[in-house]
C-alpha cells in the first residue's frame, strides 16, 4: 500500500548561494558612458542635467526654489536640499521620486496625449507633482520614523513611510497638489477619472478595498485616482488644507500601530476609511446625477461587438471607406491589437509593439500609423518613439525616419503618402516634420523658433492642411497650417480650455473638450467662427472621425464596459450652437483645491536667475549610502548588517557588511561592488567567515565546520532586443574566482557516537567503506569560471494573463576549473521554457526541458557544481553524471473571487497549474576503502515521474497594495530506486509582485 508524505516543505524559491553562486546584482537603469554631466545649485535643489539641457536645467532649478515653501506649507515641512536628475535621453513621460537613493528623476520628453499633458508644460506639471512627493518623505521623517532612519537608513524609513500611509494617499495628495498649483492638473481633466466616475454611476460602487487593491474581475483605476477624489473630498468636505498634514503627522509618528492611517483620519474627520470612502462616493455620485439629469443625450449606433463581459476599450476609430472603421482594442483581458470593425463583427489586423500613446491612431489609403517604443540594446535610460506603418495589401510592417528617432502623433494623409509626427529633440525643442511613406526619411521640417509644443497633428481630406493643437505658456489652441509654407493661424482664442484630437472636415473642424465637465465633440465653422457642440453623450465621447464621403460621424463613447466605437449621421444642422454653461451648484473638487491654494497663477512668473553651472564629477558622486544597520533579507534566512550605496546616476551599487545565517548559525563578512557605467557591467564581490552544513547520510550524522574566504570579478553584457509586441532580452556574462577552505572539520556521529573527526569529507558506509561528499571542499583552494547565457522572447501580456501566451527561455550555464588549484570539476546545463496558448483565453500551456551533465571521477580531488536545472517535483535533488528533466503544465484562472476578510485579507485571484514531471539520471556513486586503492561503485541511474497540481492564491494583506502568491502543491510521485511513491502535500510561497 502506498504511503501518504505529507511535506510541510515552503517552495520560495529562492536558495542561499555562497562563493561561486552569488548572484549578481541587478541591471541598473544607466545612461550612455558618453553623457557628460553639469549641475545648477540652489538652497533646496542640485540640478543634474546632461550637457546641452542649460537652458530648461536653469529653468527647472528657479521654478523648483519658488515653489518650495507653497507646495510644502500644507505638509508644514521644509525638505532638506534633494538632487533633481533631468534625463533628456528617453521617450517615456515619467518622473519619480526616491530615497533608495534619495533623489529624483524627470523624464524631459512631453506626451502627446493631451488627456495626460493638459495645457501645462510638462516639465512644471512634473515639478509640481514630484516634488510633493519630496514633502511628503520628509514629513514622514518623524517619530518612529525618524529613529528608525537614524539607526537603519533610507531603506528602512521607506518602508515604515510606505507602511503607515496607504499608496492611494501618496499619489492622489500629489495629483491634488499639481491640480491646485497648475492651470491644467490631471484634478481638472474629466478623464483621468472616468472610469472611476462610470463605475459608480453604473452601479459599481465597490467596497473600499476592491477599489483600492484593484481588481481581476473588473477594471478599476488605478490608486492615482482613488487617492485624488479621497483627499480632494477630504479637503473640501472640512475646508482644511491641511488635514491631511494633520492625519500623516500622526499616522508617521507611529507607524507601527497597525491601521495607524485610518485610526488617524477618524482622530481628526470622525471618519474612518471606509467610512470616509463611502462617504465620498455617495456624495459625488450625487453631484454626478445632477449633472446627467440635464443632459439631452444625442443618438447613436454602436458598431462594435462585445463578446465578454471584461472590461474592453475600442479606441481612435479611423474611418476606412467600404471596409469599415479601424480601432484599437486594447482591455483587462486584451493586449493592444488594431482590428477592423464592419458589420458587426470584428476581425484583428495587427498587433503593435509597445505602444507609446499618443492618443490617436491614424489609417488611410490602406496604411495604419502609429507611435511605438524603441529601445537602445544595452542603456535603459535611452531610449526612442518610433513611427512605425503598417501596409494591410501587403502585410508589411515598416520604421519610418530610422530606429533613433523621438517622434510621436503620426497621422497619414488621404493619398497615403506623406505622414506627419511630432518631433521632440533632446534639448526639449519641439518641430512638425513631414515624412515620405516610400522612402522612410524625413521630408522636411517646419520651423517652430517660438517652441510652441505641438500635438496631434490630422491632415484635412484634401491634404493640403494639417490641423494640431497648440500649447504655449498663455494656454492652447488649435492651429491651421499650410505644410508648404510652414505658416500657421489659430482658429481658437488662446485659453486654459483642454480642447484635444483635431480632425478638419470641409470647412469645419472638430475636436474634444472637456469644457462642460464631460468630454464631448464640438466644431468649429472655419469660415464664420461659429462653434458648435456635434455631442452630448452620458460620460465621454473622443476621437472624431468622419468618413470619405462626408456622410457619417465615427467616434468612441463611453459605456459600462468600456469605450465603443459608434456612429451617427454628420449633420451640421442638428448641432447646438455652443454656449457657456452654468457653474454647478456644487464647487468642483478641483476648484476646492485651488481656492485653498491661492496659488493658481504661481508658475506664470518665474523668476530668471543665471545660476552658476558647474561640472558633475560622476567619480565624485559614486560613494553614496542610503542604508546603514541591520535588516532581514527577503528569503528570512539572513540577518544583514551593513551599508548599502547607490549614485544618483545609477552607475555604481556597493555593499558592505555582516551577515548572520540563521539557517547555519554562522557569520561572515561581504563587500559587493557592481559598476554598470561602461558597455560591460563590472562585478566585483569577496566574502570571508565561518560556515556550517549539517546532513544525516548511511545513518550517519554529518557536521562539516570550516572558514571560508572567496572573491569574484565577473563581466556582464545584458542587452535588450525588443522590436515588436514581443520582450526580448539577451544576456552574456562571465566571472572568475576563487574559494577557499581551512580549518575544516568533519565530524560524523552514529547513535551519539563520534565515528569519525577529521580533515577528510567522508562518512562512513560500513567497517570497510567510506563515501566521499564531492559537493563539498575541505582545506584547500578552488580556482573556477562560470559562464552564463539568458535568453528572452515572450508575448508582452494583458492584465489578467499571469504567464505569457507565446514564448521562448533558454539558460546555458558552464562552470570549470580551468586555473589549476585544489579541486578540478566541471558543469554544464541548459534550460528552457516554452510557452503557447491553452484551451481558452488566460489559460497557458507551457513546458520545461533541460539537461545538465556534470564530471565525476574516482579522484578524491573532484567538485560537483551544484544543480542548475529544475528537479522533477516530489523528489530530492539527485546527483548524477547527466540528467535530463522535461515538465508539461497546463495553468489557468479558477476563480475571480474579490473576496475581503475586513481588513486583514484580500483575495483576488485563484489559480490552478497541472504538471507532469520527468526526469532521466545516469551516474555512478564511489565508495573507497580506506587504506588502499580499491574503489567501488554503485550507478544512479533512476527514471522520476510525478504528477499533481499546485493552486495558488494572489491576495493583499493588511489592505497593503503589494500582492502575495502563496498555495499549495499535491504531487504523486512513482517509486524508483531512491525514493517510495507516495503524496506529497508542499506549501509554496510565490512572487511579491510590487
Amino acid at each position: 500500500m502506498k504511503r501518504i508524505l505529507l511535506s510541510l516543505f515552503i517552495a520560495c524559491g529562492c536558495g542561499q548561494l555562497y562563493g561561486q553562486y552569488t548572484t549578481p546584482p541587478a541591471v541598473l537603469e544607466t545612461n550612455p558612458t558618453s553623457i557628460k554631466w553639469r549641475q545648477v545649485n540652489t538652497a533646496h535643489f542640485r540640478v543634474l542635467y546632461p550637457i546641452g539641457f542649460d537652458e530648461q536645467a536653469q529653468r527647472v532649478a528657479n521654478t523648483l526654489e519658488r515653489i518650495h515653501e507653497p507646495e510644502a506649507k500644507s505638509m508644514g515641512s521644509s525638505p532638506r536640499k534633494i538632487s533633481i536628475v533631468l534625463q533628456n535621453q528617453s521617450s517615456v513621460s515619467n518622473g519619480f521620486v526616491t530615497i533608495l537613493p534619495r533623489h529624483s528623476e524627470f523624464f524631459t520628453l512631453p506626451p502627446q496625449d493631451y488627456n495626460f499633458l493638459g495645457t501645462n508644460d510638462w516639465l512644471n506639471l512634473l515639478m509640481s507633482h514630484e516634488y510633493r512627493h519630496v514633502v511628503q518623505y520628509q514629513h514622514a521623517t518623524r517619530g518612529f520614523n525618524r529613529a528608525m532612519y537614524y539607526l537603519f537608513g533610507n531603506t528602512t524609513l521607506a518602508a515604515w513611510a510606505q507602511l503607515a500611509a496607504p499608496q492611494w494617499f501618496w499619489e492622489g495628495d500629489a495629483v491634488a497638489t499639481e491640480t491646485a498649483f497648475t492651470h491644467s492638473g490631471r484634478g481638472r481633466i474629466p478623464n483621468f477619472g472616468l472610469v472611476f466616475k462610470t463605475n459608480l454611476m453604473e452601479g459599481r460602487t465597490f467596497n473600499y478595498h476592491k477599489q483600492y487593491l484593484r481588481s481581476y474581475k473588473n477594471n478599476i483605476p488605478n490608486h492615482y485616482v482613488l487617492g485624488y477624489h479621497m483627499i480632494s473630498y477630504l479637503r473640501r468636505r472640512t475646508n482644511d488644507p491641511d488635514i491631511w498634514g494633520k492625519i500623516t503627522g500622526r499616522s508617521w509618528n507611529v507607524p507601527f500601530i497597525p491601521f495607524a492611517f485610518s485610526n488617524a483620519i477618524h482622530n481628526k474627520s470622525g471618519m474612518y476609511v471606509t467610512k470616509l470612502y463611502r462617504e465620498m462616493a455617495t456624495d459625488l455620485k450625487k453631484e454626478w446625477q445632477q449633472q446627467i439629469d440635464q443632459l439631452q443625450l444625442t443618438p447613436f449606433e454602436k458598431i462594435n461587438p462585445r463578446t465578454s463581459q471584461a472590461y474592453t476599450d475600442f479606441l481612435y476609430p479611423q474611418a476606412a471607406g467600404d471596409d469599415g472603421v479601424i480601432a484599437m482594442k486594447r482591455g483587462i483581458g486584451n493586449i493592444e491589437e488594431f482590428v477592423l470593425l464592419k458589420d458587426g463583427h470584428e476581425e484583428r489586423i495587427f498587433v503593435p509593439g509597445f505602444i507609446n500613446d499618443a492618443g490617436m491612431l491614424s489609417a488611410a489609403h490602406g496604411k495604419i500609423v502609429w507611435s511605438e517604443y524603441g529601445y537602445d540594446p544595452r542603456w535603459g535610460v535611452r531610449n526612442y518613439s518610433l513611427i512605425k506603418i503598417y501596409d494591410r495589401a501587403i502585410g508589411q510592417r515598416r520604421v519610418l525616419a530610422g530606429q533613433h528617432e523621438r517622434l510621436s502623433g503620426a497621422a497619414i494623409s488621404p493619398d497615403g503618402q506623406t505622414v506627419v509626427a511630432i518631433r521632440s529633440d533632446n534639448d526639449y525643442k519641439n518641430s512638425i516634420v513631414l515624412l515620405d511613406v516610400a522612402s522612410g526619411r524625413v521630408m522636411k521640417t517646419l520651423d517652430n523658433p517660438e517652441n510652441y509644443f505641438f500635438a496631434m497633428p490630422r491632415w484635412s481630406a484634401d491634404g493640403r492642411s494639417i490641423v494640431v493643437l497648440k500649447n504655449t505658456a498663455a494656454g492652447k489652441t488649435i492651429s491651421l497650417i499650410d505644410p508648404a509654407s510652414g505658416t500657421g493661424t489659430d482658429l481658437l482664442p488662446m485659453s486654459r480650455e483642454n480642447v484635444g484630437s483635431p480632425v478638419m472636415q470641409g470647412k469645419y473642424v472638430l475636436f474634444n473638450s472637456p469644457v462642460s465637465g464631460i468630454d464631448n465633440i464640438y466644431a468649429l465653422d472655419i469660415e464664420t467662427k461659429m462653434r458648435y457642440q456635434v455631442t452630448s453623450s452620458k460620460y465621454a465621447a473622443y476621437n472624431p472621425s468622419v468618413s470619405a464621403d462626408g456622410k457619417t460621424l465615427y467616434y468612441s463613447d463611453q459605456n459600462r464596459d468600456g469605450l465603443d466605437v459608434v456612429k451617427a449621421p454628420f449633420d451640421p444642422a442638428s448641432w447646438k450652437p455652443y454656449s457657456m454653461q452654468a457653474p454647478p451648484a456644487v464647487k468642483p473638487l478641483y476648484q476646492a483645491l485651488a481656492d485653498q491654494e491661492h496659488h493658481g497663477g504661481l508658475l506664470d512668473t518665474i523668476p530668471q536667475t543665471q545660476l552658476p553651472v558647474k561640472k558633475y564629477s560622476k567619480l565624485k558622486g559614486i560613494i553614496n549610502p542610503y542604508s546603514w544597520g541591520p535588516f532581514v533579507t527577503n528569503n528570512l534566512a539572513q540577518i544583514n548588517a551593513g551599508i548599502v550605496s547607490s549614485d544618483i546616476l545609477s552607475t555604481t551599487s556597493i555593499n558592505v557588511g555582516y551577515l548572520y545565517d540563521i539557517n547555519e548559525k554562522t557569520s561572515y563578512w561581504n563587500t559587493g561592488v557592481s559598476y554598470q557605467g561602461l558597455y560591460p557591467i563590472i562585478d566585483v564581490n569577496a566574502t570571508t567567515g565561518s560556515r556550517k552544513e549539517e546532513k544525516t547520510d548511511f545513518n550517519n550524522k554529518q557536521k562539516f565546520t570550516w572558514n571560508e574566504t572567496g572573491a569574484e570579478v565577473g563581466l556582464r553584457l545584458p542587452f535588450l532586443l525588443t522590436r515588436s509586441k514581443y520582450s526580448r532580452t539577451l544576456t552574456v556574462g562571465n566571472a572568475a574566482g576563487f574559494t577557499k577552505t581551512t580549518n575544516f572539520v568533519n565530524t560524523v556521529s552514529r547513535d551519539n557516537t563520534i565515528v569519525y573527526q577529521g580533515p577528510n569529507r567522508i562518512t562512513p558506509v560500513s567497517d570497510s567503506l567510506v563515501f566521499l561528499y564531492k559537493d563539498q571542499l575541505n582545506n584547500g583552494t578552488m580556482y573556477y569560471n562560470r559562464f552564463n547565457l539568458s535568453f528572452t522572447n515572450v508575448l508582452k501580456r494583458s492584465q489578467r494573463d499571469f504567464l505569457y501566451r507565446w514564448g521562448q527561455t533558454l539558460d546555458v550555464d558552464w562552470y570549470s576549473t580551468p586555473f589549476g588549484g585544489d579541486f578540478y570539476g566541471n558543469l554544464f546545463a541548459v534550460r528552457s521554457t516554452l510557452y503557447f496558448p491553452g484551451l481558452a483565453k488566460h489559460h497557458f500551456l507551457y513546458g520545461r526541458v533541460g539537461y545538465q551533465k556534470s564530471y565525476q571521477s574516482i579522484e578524491t580531488d573532484v567538485y560537483a557544481f551544484r544543480n542548475r536545472i529544475p528537479r522533477p517535483r516530489g523528489y530530492s535533488y539527485p546527483n548524477d553524471e547527466t540528467f535530463g528533466a522535461a515538465s508539461v503544465n497546463y495553468a489557468l484562472p479558477l476563480w475571480y473571487p474579490d473576496i475581503a476578510f475586513g481588513p486583514l485579507l484580500n483575495i483576488q485571484r485563484i489559480k490552478a497549474n497541472f504538471f507532469y514531471d520527468f526526469g532521466q539520471g545516469q551516474g555512478r556513486q564511489y565508495y573507497y576503502k580506506p587504506n588502499s586503492n580499491i574503489v567501488y561503485y554503485s550507478t544512479t541511474d533512476a527514471t522520476y515521474q510525478s504528477v499533481g497540481v499546485e493552486t495558488t492564491f494572489d491576495f493583499n494583506i493588511m489592505r497593503f497594495l503589494p500582492k502575495f502568491e502563496a498555495g499549495f502543491r499535491t504531487t504523486y510521485r512513482t517509486a524508483n530506486k531512491f525514493e517510495n511513491s507516495g503524496v506529497l502535500v508542499e506549501f509554496l510561497i510565490g512572487n511579491i509582485g510590487f
